[in-house]
């Protein structure tokens, strides 16, 4: 987490995009989530394949430092 915020913070980028973070990953969404990002864009899966893998829909995650 130290890492990723001093990236957001001390870059000149607007906007950060996380793509496809597992809706079964809730440590990862927490912590996205914690750091103020907010899910944009939500990809299913198709029912054979998860059924075998467990994961219902790929998420993406966006942060924009001017709505902070």
């Amino acid at each position: 987490m130290v890492i990723l915020r001093y990236i957001m913070e001390m870059t000149s980028y607007e906007q950060f995009l996380i793509e496809e973070v597992a809706d079964t990953n809730i440590p990862a969404m927490k912590l996205y989530q914690k750091l103020g990002f907010q899910e944009y864009k939500r990809k299913p899966v198709p029912l054979k394949r998860a059924e075998k893998i467990g994961i219902n829909h790929f998420k993406s995650l966006k942060y924009e430092k001017s709505l902070k």
